[in-house]
C-alpha cells in the first residue's frame, strides 16, 4: 500500500484517501469537517430575552384584562350583577311582588314596576316605554314616579312572560327581571335580577315632547257608552286604572300609556275586540279610558268607563 503525501488524508468514514483540503468524501457522500456551533453574542441572548418577556407580560395583562371585563349586555339589556330572589305563592296561586320584598334585596329601592309583558325585545327602552313609571313621568312632566306600586302574577298560567324593573330615582334604572319566573321549590318562584345602572332621562325628554306635540288631538273626541255600538268601533287599547273620575284629567298616566300604544310600531299587537270591552273594567272606585278603533286600527275617539261598565 503506497502511503499518503502529505497534500492527502483518509476519510474519517470509509478510509479513502482524499486531499488535505476536501470537505466532503465522493466515496461515501459523507462530510468530513467537524461543524462548528455558532456563538450567538451575550448582548444579543439579553436582547431577545427582555422582548420575550415583554410579549409575555403584555399577552398576560390582555387576558387578565378580557377575564374581568364587565360581561356584555345580554341582547343588548343592561349587564350586571345577578341577585337570586324568591317570592311566596299565595293559596290562590298568586305571587304578589311588592317595593318591601325587594327592599330586602335592594335597600336604596324607591319605586317598581312590575307586570305580564308579551314584548320580547332586546332593548330595556321598549320595556320602559310600556310600563307605568314612564307614563307618570311624562303625564307628571317628570314631578312623579310609581313609588309604591306592586304587582301580581299567576303560577297557573304557563309560559307567563313577566317585566320588573325597580328605580332608585325617577329616571334611573337600578335593577331588572325579564322573563319566567322559575319555581325553585313547592309554592317559591325565583326571579334573578339583574342589578343595573341605566339613567333613561334622555328616553324620558324625547318621549315628553312628542306626547305633548299630538296627544290632545287624539283625546279630542269623546264617544259616550251608549254610541259605540254605532261608531264603527271593532278594536280597543287599554288604559291603567289610573281614573279618579268620569272626566280624562291632563296628568292621568292612562293618558301617555294609550298614545304610547297607538303611536307605537305595533298597535295593533295591542288591541282587544271591542266585543270583550266589559273584560277590561277598571278596579273598584277608578275609571279607565279607552282608545276606539275601526277595522283598519285607525282612531276614532276615546271613551270611560267605571268599574261597573257606566259611561262618563
Amino acid at each position: 500500500m503506497k502511503g499518503l503525501t502529505s497534500m492527502e488524508y483518509k476519510c474519517p468514514h470509509c478510509g479513502a484517501a482524499l486531499p488535505e483540503d476536501a470537505s466532503f468524501c465522493p466515496h461515501c457522500a459523507q462530510s468530513v469537517r467537524d461543524r462548528e456551533t455558532a456563538r450567538v453574542p451575550a448582548h444579543l441572548w439579553r436582547r431577545g430575552l427582555k422582548w420575550v418577556l415583554l410579549l409575555a407580560l403584555v399577552a398576560a395583562v390582555g387576558a387578565g384584562a378580557w377575564a374581568l371585563r364587565p360581561e356584555p349586555a345580554a341582547g343588548g339589556l343592561p349587564a350586571g350583577e345577578i341577585t337570586p330572589v324568591v317570592f311566596q305563592e299565595d293559596e290562590n296561586g298568586m305571587v304578589k311582588v311588592t317595593p318591601d320584598q325587594l327592599r330586602e334585596y335592594f335597600p336604596t329601592l324607591t319605586g317598581l314596576n312590575f307586570s305580564t309583558t308579551s314584548t320580547t325585545s332586546d332593548n330595556i327602552d321598549d320595556y320602559l316605554m310600556e310600563n307605568l313609571q314612564l307614563a307618570h313621568l311624562v303625564s307628571s312632566r317628570g314631578a312623579a314616579g310609581t313609588d309604591e306600586e306592586w304587582g301580581m302574577f299567576s303560577t297557573r298560567s304557563s309560559g307567563t312572560r313577566v317585566c320588573l324593573l325597580m328605580f332608585d330615582r325617577n329616571t334611573h334604572l337600578m335593577g331588572y327581571f325579564v322573563g319566567e319566573p322559575i319555581q325553585v321549590s313547592e309554592g317559591q318562584w325565583q326571579m334573578d335580577v339583574v342589578s343595573c345602572d341605566y339613567d333613561f332621562t334622555e328616553l324620558y325628554e324625547e318621549q315628553l315632547a312628542a306626547f305633548e306635540g299630538s296627544w290632545e288631538e287624539d283625546f279630542s273626541n269623546y264617544i259616550p257608552l251608549e254610541e259605540i255600538g254605532s261608531s264603527g268601533a271593532v278594536w280597543f287599547l287599554n288604559g291603567y286604572n289610573t281614573g279618579k273620575g268620569p272626566v280624562l284629567r291632563e296628568d292621568d298616566a292612562q293618558i301617555y300609556h294609550l298614545w304610547a300604544q297607538l303611536h307605537g310600531p305595533e298597535p295593533e299587537r295591542q288591541c282587544r275586540e271591542i266585543e270583550r270591552l266589559e273584560e277590561f273594567l277598571p278596579d273598584e272606585g277608578r275609571w279607565k279610558c279607552y282608545l276606539l278603533l275601526d277595522a283598519d286600527y285607525d282612531l276614532l275617539g276615546y271613551t270611560m268607563l267605571d268599574y261597573q261598565g257606566n259611561g262618563g
